[in-house]
């Protein structure tokens, strides 16, 4: 018999293949984080002995969910930042939090964040952290990132223009200090398959277009994919206009920066016109639809996008404009959200939302052939939901299940590369207890140094000392 560390047995079995097959009573075995087979149990079974074995009997196993978005560090903010235009977000959340959080802390916030990504099925994460005071702040965060046992890629984001936006000048620096950092984490973090760094910039207008040529020959001579905030909301199209007379898209393309390992974040103020570049250069797309909805940003066009041939994928974004890590919560509102907008119920289905966070997902970050599905060959990446809940049951169709009904209360187990990172719905790797406990004390430390906490109302904690 051919061994398997791990053995999983009697499950019904989505897999997200070109065919989108069911596997009714299968099994999956893994070795040194590789999907060896998948099939049905008996055998599967008769061929593997394995070190251990676990029954998934009523149980649904799903690809590994893929969050192409998010800022770790923001679990700090959580509840700071509800009902504020975006602007006021900026002043009292993200840029007081920026400037005054200290490397320890970016480690046990990013690391609530990755353990709530975990529960809600997420096996890869791409984070995006802002410009780091400290160099060991990405030193913790990408500790954390490694400790959670997820699939990640890393990336600080370029600002070297934006005093007129509200931007504080601790944020700003020289496009050449920015590259020196980003030589720095190269050299200390090598690329690899199951963690990468990423060249991020801010967005449009947080860059001059002479920066932004520099930018992209790093990228190119690093081999470091890109990803930046594109068309947010109205502020893109209008700072670009004012300084070059085009809107970002068509200046994009004009500097040479659209190509096909960009990665752009939200996409809300997209016309037919910014689709067909982004279709010529196969841009990739991550759909953020709570923090738009939060912001107030507005409602993405995904469906235009979709039927042109972009790859969408999904993305939680940061907990300061979300409140939370949920990718499922992301899944039910990235179909719900199309409904709205085309006052038509039937213009997205949950196969398509499923397909958008898994293969989606792999094509955007550049790993389809790795992660996205859970074939023979793949890496075995996956999740698997208990659905004998009363928020689930009867179940019909599992996917639909899953983007409609499930919550992470459902969700009991995640693997990444292998490694059974919860099961039974507890966290194996880390003491759980101890970093929420954390991540309380140090959320409110940071507020009160940051000055957070007088702008926001908090009679709830009375005299809190």
């Amino acid at each position: 018999m051919e061994f398997a560390e791990l053995l999983l047995t009697h499950a019904l079995i989505v897999t997200q293949d070109e065919d989108r097959s069911i596997v009714p009573d299968g099994a999956i075995a893994i070795r040194q984080g590789q999907i060896l087979a998948l099939g049905a149990t008996d055998e599967v079974a008769a061929r593997f002995q394995a070190g251990e074995m676990i029954d998934l009997s009523g149980k649904v196993v799903f690809p590994g969910l893929i969050n192409t978005h998010d800022h770790l560090f923001q679990v700090a903010t959580k509840g700071l930042g509800e009902d504020m235009p975006v602007e006021k977000w900026v002043d009292v959340v993200t840029a007081p939090t920026t400037i005054h959080i200290l490397p320890e802390e970016i480690y046990v916030f990013a690391l609530t964040g990755c353990l709530e990504l975990i529960h809600s099925g997420v096996t890869t994460v791409v984070d995006m952290n802002y410009k780091a005071m400290n160099f060991d702040s990405h030193h913790q965060n990408i500790r954390a990132l490694t400790e959670s046992g997820l699939r990640s890629r890393y990336t600080t984001t370029i600002t070297t223009y934006g005093l007129e936006y509200g931007i504080p000048p601790q944020l700003i620096d020289s496009v050449e200090w920015h590259m020196d950092v980003y030589r720095q984490l190269f050299s200390a973090y090598p690329a690899g398959e199951k963690f990468a760094i990423w060249v991020s910039i801010g967005a449009p207008w947080t860059a001059m277009r002479e920066d932004l040529i520099k930018l992209r020959a790093f990228a190119d001579e690093t081999g470091a994919r890109m990803i930046m905030h594109i068309n947010e909301n109205y502020l893109d199209n209008q700072s670009i206009q004012s300084r070059y007379g085009k809107n970002v898209t068509p200046f994009f393309e004009e500097i040479g920066f659209l190509r096909s390992d960009l990665l752009a974040i939200h996409c809300v103020e997209m016309d037919d016109a910014d689709i067909e570049l982004f279709v010529k250069h196969d841009v990739k797309v991550s759909h953020n639809p709570v923090s738009n909805m939060y912001l107030g940003s507005g409602i993405a066009p995904i469906m235009k996008m979709h039927h042109a041939g972009l790859t969408i994928s999904l993305g939680v974004d940061g907990a300061g404009s979300n409140n939370s890590q949920d990718m499922l919560e992301t899944l039910k509102c990235a179909a719900l959200v199309q409904k709205v907008a085309a006052k038509d119920a039937s213009v997205v289905d949950a196969q398509t939302v499923l397909d958008w966070a898994t293969l989606g997902g792999a094509k955007a970050i550049g790993l389809e052939k790795e992660i996205g599905s859970l074939e023979v060959g793949k890496r075995a990446d996956l999740f698997v939901i208990a659905p004998n809940t009363p928020k689930v049951v009867p179940i019909h169709d599992p996917v639909a299940s899953l983007v409609y009904s499930c919550g992470q209360e459902n969700v009991v187990m995640t693997v990444a590369d292998g490694k059974v990172l919860m099961k039974d719905g507890v966290i194996q790797h880390v003491d759980e207890a101890s970093v929420i406990a954390r991540c309380q004390q140090a959320a409110l430390t940071l507020a009160d140094r940051c000055g957070s906490n007088a702008k926001v109302k908090r009679s709830w904690q009375g005299n809190r000392r």
